[in-house]
């Protein structure tokens, strides 16, 4: 099998199937690579994690003759990060897996392994499942995920919920001491799913395959997710696990309300927060009308600071204690000026929202005050 192949063509087609590469696993050494298949005109690379699978295609300059090989992930991405582009000729033993590679600059040879020791990958499911738009999914997951529970014990938790119901695409994240629930209004006509998407790695193995601009088709099948890009297909195993009611903990009703502009917020929380006990981050917001302090203190460290923030705030005295961490994290996602939050009181939780909702998508965020005072 021959084929010459542009050397910057290969190298993105490469660099797409890259973050599903089992990089140094010792269970199974072989999706340490990347399975490549000349069919016709066109390259197709894939590789697995065992959790993580992607199929790419680039075109090929010229073929002679089509099969498969695999090839190693990482000598290969190195050598064609450091060439200029242009056309390189590849010469495989279907017999004895040797790869010969010339280019303008030289003459190399590898080993590559047989193609039936690469894991097979599931076909995409037989139903049509449904569109949705490349760039409100990074959005979502993104937003989203910050606030999925660590804790290798909680399985369902850990991961983040993907409803499709009724025209909405719902992203849902829980650690137990906050939420972030993200809703898109989408058409998916008549198709509904409920899963648990991994919080680690599906992100960054999805993005080199979205196109802002242009929708990708999902699928589903029991066990994975099928995302499917002009650039290639990522398949996903789902979580296990089962996903909280988050729904039953979002109170509907707090009357007190609180007006932020919300860098400048963000910016003294992380200033005070310097002050509080980094075990929890305890950080104060004691609220008057027109009048907001935040402070902090660590009594073992004979610590505290407080600052004086403009604000608008519409509601009861109150002075309400939360991780100020949490804060930060939550706020820093969204990618708006000003935020609202609503305070029912110091014990019970709070929600957070942008004051301006990006059209076609509302999220909500709940955070459970940590500790109060006075």
């Amino acid at each position: 099998m021959e084929f010459k192949i542009s050397s910057g063509s290969l190298l993105s087609a490469l660099q797409r199937a890259s973050g599903a590469v089992g990089f140094n696993s010792k269970l199974l050494p072989i999706i340490d690579n990347f399975l490549i298949e000349v069919a016709g005109k066109t390259l197709i690379v894939s590789s697995t994690n065992m959790d993580l699978s992607i199929v790419t295609e680039t075109d090929i300059i010229e073929a002679g003759g089509e099969g498969s090989i695999v090839m190693p992930s990482t000598i290969l991405l190195e050598s064609l990060k450091s060439m200029p582009d242009h056309p390189i000729q590849f010469q495989v033993d279907l017999e004895t897996h040797i790869i010969k590679i010339t280019s303008e600059y030289g003459k190399y040879s590898l080993n590559g392994f047989a193609p039936q020791d690469f894991p097979e990958f599931q076909e995409l499911p037989a139903d049509s499942g449904f569109d949705f738009s490349c760039e409100s999914f990074e959005i979502g997951f993104s937003q989203t995920a910050i606030a999925a529970l660590n804790d290798e014990m909680k399985k369902g938790m850990q991961g983040v919920s993907f409803k499709v119901e009724d025209g909405k695409v719902t992203f849902a994240a829980t650690d137990a001491h906050r939420l972030i629930k993200n809703v898109f209004f989408s058409d998916t006509g008549d198709f509904v799913a409920s899963v648990i998407l991994p919080r680690k790695g599906l992100l960054s193995a999805l993005k080199p395959l979205l196109v802002h601009g242009e929708d990708m088709n999902i699928r589903f099948n029991d066990e994975n997710i099928y995302f499917n890009t002009s650039k290639g297909l990522l398949i996903c195993r789902l979580a296990e696990g089962t996903f909280p009611n988050y729904e039953a903990v979002i109170p509907q009703n707090n009357p007190n309300k609180l007006y932020l502009d919300r860098l400048d917020f963000i910016n003294t929380l992380k200033r005070v927060s310097l002050y509080s006990n980094q075990s929890t981050y305890q950080v104060f917001l004691e609220l008057s009308p027109q009048s907001l302090t935040i402070s902090a203190y660590d009594i073992d460290f004979n610590r505290s600071g407080d600052e004086q923030f403009p604000c608008t705030y519409e509601g009861e005295p109150m002075t309400v204690g939360f991780n100020g961490r949490f804060l930060v994290e939550m706020l820093s996602v969204l990618d708006v000026e000003h935020v609202r939050f609503e305070i029912l009181d110091k014990v019970k939780a709070s929600l957070i929202f942008p004051e301006e909702q990006k059209e076609g998508q509302e999220i909500t965020m709940l955070v459970m005050p940590v500790s109060h005072r006075g």
